[in-house]
């Protein structure tokens, strides 16, 4: 993870792929102790995460047209 950008209001995160579940894991499997901006957090990650895996597009004019 690196810090590529902060100031008073924004923080800006970069991460490398191989992270985002060593990251957003243990914090889901112990949600009862985060707030919800650290689980909110957790769940792009983890969302990116899947994102990553997932290749599929959609043919164009599969069902037509």
């Amino acid at each position: 993870m690196d810090m590529l950008a902060k100031d008073a209001s924004h923080i800006r995160l970069r991460f490398e792929k191989n992270e985002l579940e060593k990251i957003s894991d243990p914090i889901l499997d112990h949600a009862e102790e985060f707030t919800s901006s650290t689980l909110d957090l957790a769940n792009l990650l983890k969302e990116q995460g899947y994102r990553i895996r997932n290749t599929f597009r959609q043919p164009p004019h599969a069902f037509g047209n």
